[in-house]
């Protein structure tokens, strides 16, 4: 009987760590439940708190445009707009940090991308949003583009949040 349930159990984890290799950018977010979050809202990027790894390899990437881009494409889709004038309602920065580990068999590295939404006028953060996935080296400029926006939405999959609590 043991063995069957150990069975069972073995084929169960490697049938999850063959999901997860197949979808390898894990997301999740975080939000005051007291805030309430408009179905439409305005934001400004903050400049000052966006966050890119000093790396002299990474530069000719033009990671701000693209994070910048993807997210603004994603918040748009939700109601959310970046604002050309005016008083807008939110903050929006991102903080992006890359992880590499070198071994005898294998290397990889895996980037980090935090988003950050803050009232406007008092700066409290309201939402936050996170995404790991490992980085391809060998993707083309279109490729990563889209991968990038890929993980912006699945950052953003369930914002606005549900406040309801169903």
């Amino acid at each position: 009987m043991i063995d069957r349930c150990h069975l069972i159990a073995t084929s169960l984890l490697l049938l999850l760590l063959a999901g997860c290799a197949s979808n390898d950018i894990n997301a999740s977010t975080a939000f005051d439940p007291l805030t309430p979050f408009p179905p439409q809202a305005t934001y400004t990027w903050d400049m000052a708190a966006n966050r890119l790894p000093k790396d002299p390899r990474l530069e000719q990437l033009d990671l701000n445009t693209r994070i910048t881009e993807a997210a603004n494409e994603e918040f748009s889709l939700r109601g959310y707009r970046q604002a050309a004038t005016g008083s807008p309602d939110y903050r929006l920065s991102y903080q992006l940090s890359i992880h590499t580990w070198i071994g005898a068999d294998n290397s990889r590295s895996v980037g980090s991308l935090g988003l950050t939404l803050a009232e406007a006028g008092s700066g409290r953060r309201v939402w936050m949003g996170f995404a790991r996935a490992e980085i391809h080296v060998g993707l083309t400029d279109a490729e990563r583009k889209e991968r990038l926006r890929t993980v912006v939405a699945r950052i953003l999959k369930k914002f606005p949040p549900n406040q309801r609590g169903d």
